[in-house]
């Protein structure tokens, strides 16, 4: 039962307090519209393939294990200062090394012998001409460095990259809105719990416990000014009319 009331005590205030939650909704949710569109980024990935090895083979052990080692040493390779500073030489990138390392990430699913390179930018054409070059540099690394010579990038030049868009701005939008509603009602909430003026005849029952007999509707006195116009008359009196 008690319950019950205070459901019906919430949903009281929620009509009671519904410019509130509905005035701050649409505030919160016009930042949300207005920075999704002019201050927050399109996001781009771009996706570059290295093959390791040959095709395994089930029964030569130690080929498997010289291609797992192969791949651990080139996911480390390709982060590494080695690559990245040829990279960077390549495309004349200004980025410092670490604001390159974190538009990088490298993957290898487990039993695969392809290495993915993402790189996360906010402009498509670049960041697919940084994944094709850091693929071809760490290609080129591991075949000095390690003397690896079963390697090769998938892809031919930069056209042949994917690219997709990272992010949704409708997102973004829904996500304003769900938090301007949340803020609204706390809000409202906060707003009832401070004001202390009895609104209805069931809040002086509540307070006093006694049964409301009738209500006197009071109507304040509206007061009507009256204008006076002086006029001449003939004679020369002065008169007033109201």
């Amino acid at each position: 039962m008690e319950q019950r009331i205070d459901l019906q005590r919430f949903i009281q205030i929620l009509k009671h307090r519904a410019v509130t939650i509905i005035v701050t909704t649409l505030f919160i949710t016009s930042i949300a519209v207005i920075a999704s569109i002019y201050f927050v980024k399109s996001s781009y990935e771009a996706t570059e393939y290295i093959v390791v090895g040959k095709e395994q083979n089930e029964n030569n052990y130690t080929e498997n294990q010289e291609l797992i080692r192969i791949l651990a040493s080139a996911v480390d390779l390709i982060k590494s200062p080695i690559v990245l500073n040829a990279v960077r030489a390549e495309l004349g990138n200004q980025d410092t090394l670490k604001e390159l390392e974190e538009k990088i990430s490298v993957q290898n699913n487990k039993d695969s012998q392809i290495i993915h390179i993402v790189i996360k930018g906010s402009d498509p054409e670049r960041s697919k001409q940084m994944a094709y070059a850091v693929g071809n540099v760490s290609v080129q690394k591991l075949n000095e460095i390690l003397n690896v010579k079963n390697l090769k990038i998938v892809s031919k030049s930069e056209t042949d990259i994917s690219v997709k868009k990272v992010g949704d701005p409708l997102f973004n939008i829904a996500i304003g809105m769900f938090v301007g509603l949340f803020l609204g009602i706390v809000l409202g909430m906060v707003r009832e719990y401070l004001d202390n003026s009895i609104k209805d005849e069931s809040e002086v029952e509540q307070l006093l416990g006694l049964p409301v007999l009738g209500i006197v509707h009071v109507k304040k006195n509206q007061k009507k000014l009256i204008a006076y116009r002086p006029i001449m008359k003939q004679r020369g009196d002065l008169s007033a009319r109201g």
